[in-house]
């Protein structure tokens, strides 16, 4: 999903849910626009993050989420909603790793690329990465250099672009239909509460996605020289920098459902029963496959 896509449906939700508070409503719009900071924005060679797969996983897991949803709620149900849009699709950006980085501690798979079932006595992935689907849809510098086990989620489109472009429409008209009433005030409104309330994180925003796609898409293949990257490298920086310096004033931390210690109960039985149900299965269908 592009975007602009995730950005917009998360302001349709936000305006639903919080019942017209542009203030709101445009907050879990920036949170929807977080997660794709893990993107393949990078000055080395691409093989790195082929290797690593981190787009998609380093801010797009529930552990992420969880944390940015402490921060401040509206945040985190921004980056919730962009999540379960990445999770309708598809190969092509490896779909959605939302355990990382548990997932990667199995590193086993019971199936090779021949279909050879292998054993092992600890925990294994039912199924390997489908290499072939994934290196003749994914984004270059997402190509499977290595084996590994097939971690992640998607959706049913393979090919996600009439979706996102359906979701981005579909946001663009119920918002237009939904604030009907009083269209000319709340344009007003909104454009003040992004261009002026919330202008650093609005320009940190453009600059850090427009130089880091104009990087990924056009110059990163061409042989451009250090000054060029260094400026490229300045820019994306100086929007970080902008989104985190009135990002952190935005810090709301919400108060607790459960207490501490419930919450250490809660974990400290998850871990048993993993243990638990670990034997049982391993004693009952002697291997252990996730």
């Amino acid at each position: 999903m592009n975007l602009h896509s995730h950005i917009l449906l998360a302001l349709a939700f936000g305006l639903i849910l919080f019942h017209n508070d542009i203030t709101l409503a445009v907050l879990v719009g920036i949170g929807a626009a977080i997660p794709d900071l893990d993107r393949e924005y990078v000055f080395t060679k691409r093989k790195i993050f082929a290797k690593y797969q981190l787009h998609r996983a380093l801010f797009h897991n529930i552990f992420f989420a969880l944390a940015v949803t402490y921060f401040n709620f509206y945040l985190g149900l921004g980056i919730f909603l962009h999540m379960a849009l990445d999770l309708l699709t598809s190969p092509t950006d490896r779909g959605v790793e939302l355990f990382f980085p548990l997932g990667r501690l199995v590193k086993n798979y019971e199936l090779d690329y021949h279909g050879n079932i292998r054993k092992s006595k600890g925990m294994m992935w039912y199924l390997e990465d489908p290499v072939s689907i994934i290196n003749k849809t994914a984004d270059p510098g997402l190509k499977e250099i290595v084996k590994m086990p097939w971690i992640r989620i998607y959706g049913p489109f393979k090919n996600s672009r009439l979706v996102d472009w359906m979701i981005f429409y579909s946001s663009f008209v119920f918002i237009q239909l939904y604030e009907l009433n009083h269209l000319v005030k709340w344009w007003e409104l909104f454009l003040y509460t992004v261009f002026v309330k919330y202008i650093f994180i609005t320009i940190g925003i453009v600059l850090f996605y427009f130089t880091g796609e104009l990087w990924r898409r056009r110059l990163q293949f061409q042989n451009v020289n250090n000054k060029l990257k260094y400026i490229i490298i300045g820019v994306m920086a100086l929007g970080l920098s902008l989104i985190l310096f009135q990002g952190i004033e935005l810090y709301s931390p919400m108060k607790p459902i459960i207490n501490f210690n419930t919450l250490a109960l809660i974990i400290l039985s998850m871990f048993i029963g993993l243990f638990l149900a670990y034997i049982h299965v391993r004693l009952r269908f002697k291997k252990v496959t996730l």
